[in-house]
């Protein structure tokens, strides 16, 4: 059993990382291919670039450190803890079973994410994924499993969540919040073997459907980074972009923004169009691709395999053959078979917000290099609660009485946010929203509930699309039919009395204390 490490090994830093196991820069000319289409520019960095990279990195590393030698080898002491405890939860349950040959199984613990690709911040959870033999199930991952971490004397805030899209347990081990997956392998694995076999296909045959979007996360961080011609390059530039991504409140999958995956997988493609560009080129370039996209066309790393011999009853996204593949409004493609759709979750809102963005970053980009802007003003935190017209709010308050309720009804509630969303637009004539994807501690502002979060829909009317003034504004049927499906959530009778969650409309002057101080010492942190 072992646990594998991003490229690099033990005991390097990201930067280390990135130059050591990455490819060195391709010196490729016109016509050379990394991706489906021919590269389009082969020039190499003025002295002048990379000069200007060299201070965006600096630049950076203030407003988006990446993490510390120090946190680094912590992290791995962490990884390599919890595959002991994963191994010896392996062999006690083969030896339950009564399995004569409970010692020659073997398991697989594998990060995945930021961590996987090499972007991880201090204080970031880790992504991983325990890649389990056949006789162990994931209701023994959730039951015995569970029961072996929640007694660890390291572990602390263990949260199963079994009912998630991609089951998961919540913990911290010695400090580090880790996010634990879990695959079962339909055969397995040689003793002492490595995790090339996971990367094939063939793995996923007669595998479940959920351990199949579990193992994808590994399989797809991996693809991109050997999809990419240079990993350093690609790396800084992914930091910056999720750096901007999160301070302009468009870093949100499950709200129908985008996710990681789909940062990491538009950074890629930018790279294998340019594949010698320096870090401060890529990153206008990013700018400029997407700001000029072509959204009824897919962004894609490789061509979609279709189907594999030996390999049936799994979709592959193809909008040809699929009417729902055909509505998506943003495509941005997974690598690993099976292809998905990575923005499936993408609204017209949302999609709104997204192309306002991508403008808004080309523009500041363009000024950056004519001398009259700086590379901070880029990614300036957006401007929730003071944003021109948007002058009115729905606020919602989610609170628990303990850390386990607080993580389960949160998550529960922020899933079926996109619902509400929907709901809310074309609700009222005029009317726009902007859905925040930051969550607020409450601060201990209701003495009665001490765990808690909020967060925030903003709401504009504009006159040239039918508002006016004195208008009858009548939400209640958008909000009823929320507390309807947030009234579906199975654990509410497991957790009776010990959740809450509060729905007021607020004017800008009236926005809670506790979200107007957080935002200020958002802004405190990265003003020059």
């Amino acid at each position: 059993m072992s646990y594998t490490p991003p490229e690099g090994g033990h005991g390097t830093s990201a930067a280390s990382t990135a130059s050591t196991g990455g490819h060195s820069t391709p010196t490729g000319k016109e016509g050379c291919r990394f991706g489906i289409t021919p590269v389009a520019s082969a020039q190499e960095p003025t002295e002048a670039d990379l000069a200007t990279s060299e201070q965006l990195k600096q630049d950076l590393e203030v407003d988006f450190p990446r993490e510390t030698a120090e946190g680094l080898a912590h992290r791995e002491q962490v990884l390599e803890e919890l595959e002991r405890i994963v191994f010896e939860w392996i062999l006690e349950e083969g030896q339950s079973q009564g399995r004569s040959d409970a010692n020659n199984f073997t398991a697989k613990i594998v990060t995945l994410g930021s961590y996987r690709l090499g972007v991880i911040q201090p204080g970031s959870d880790m992504d991983t994924l325990c890649i389990a033999p056949p006789h162990v199930s994931r209701e023994d991952f959730f039951t015995s499993c569970l029961k072996k971490l929640e007694s660890h004397p390291h572990v602390t805030d263990c949260v199963p969540i079994p009912g998630a899209y991609t089951p998961i347990i919540k913990l911290k081990l010695r400090g580090v919040s880790i996010d634990l997956l879990f695959a079962r392998l339909v055969r397995q694995l040689e003793p002492g073997s490595d995790l090339e076999a996971v990367k094939e296909d063939e793995i996923l045959k007669d595998m479940d459907e959920k351990s199949v979007r579990c193992i994808n996360g590994y399989r797809v961080a991996d693809q991109i980074l050997n999809l990419v011609p240079n990993q350093e390059a690609f790396r800084e530039t992914l930091r910056f972009v999720k750096c901007w991504a999160r301070r302009r409140g468009i870093y949100s999958n499950v709200l129908g923004f985008f996710g990681g995956i789909t940062w990491a997988l538009l950074v890629a493609r930018v790279c294998q169009l340019y594949p010698n560009y320096c870090f401060s080129q890529l990153v206008n370039r990013f700018f400029r691709i997407y700001d000029q996209w072509n959204w009824s066309k897919p962004v894609m790393l490789c061509e979609v395999v279709e189907s594999v011999p030996g390999i049936t009853g799994f979709k592959v996204w193809n909008p040809k053959t699929s009417h729902a593949d055909k509505q998506h409004l943003m495509p941005v493609i997974t690598p690993a078979f099976p292809a998905m759709n990575s923005t499936h979750n993408v609204t017209e809102t949302t999609k709104r917000i997204l192309l306002d963005e991508f403008r808004r970053g080309y523009e500041v980009v363009k000024k950056v290099e004519q001398g009259k802007a700086n590379w901070q003003e880029v990614h300036e935190p957006f401007p929730f609660f003071n944003n021109g017209p948007f002058r009115f709010f729905i606020c919602l308050e989610m609170m628990a009485k303990t850390a386990e309720i607080h993580v389960k009804f949160c998550g529960w509630v922020e899933s079926k946010l996109r619902i509400f969303h929907k709901s809310l637009e074309g609700s009222v004539t005029g009317m726009q929203i902007h859905p925040n994807p930051e969550q607020y501690d409450l601060r201990n502002s209701d003495a009665e509930w001490p765990l808690g979060c909020g967060m925030f829909i903003e709401l504009a009317f504009f006159g040239d699309q039918g508002a006016f003034a004195d208008m009858n504004v009548d939400l209640r049927p958008a909000l009823h039919g929320f507390l309807e499906v947030v009234g579906q959530w199975t654990e509410k009778d497991l957790y009776n009395s010990g959740f809450k969650l509060k729905l007021k409309q607020v004017k800008r002057a009236r926005v809670p204390e506790y979200a107007l101080k957080a935002q200020a010492e958002k802004r405190s942190r990265v003003t020059p």
